[in-house]
């Protein structure tokens, strides 16, 4: 046997994608999740629409479903 022969290789594989998307699942998870309990208080609390239309559960209720799933 040569010293040639038993020479481990080492394969390196570059991650960066697979952390990108990891990175961004993690956000979009955190987003979505703060937005659902946002809409939750809302139900039971109503003075937390702020009088505003665009902060109504039924606006916000699409964008969480869409940012969990």
């Amino acid at each position: 046997m040569t010293t040639a022969s038993t020479a481990k290789t080492l394969i390196e594989f570059d991650d960066r994608t697979v952390r990108r998307f990891m990175i961004a699942s993690i956000i979009w998870g955190v987003v979505g999740m703060l937005v659902g309990v946002l809409i939750a208080s809302q139900l039971n609390f109503w003075r937390l629409n702020f009088d505003l239309p665009w902060l109504t559960f039924g606006r916000l209720r699409p964008l969480h479903t869409n940012a969990v799933i």
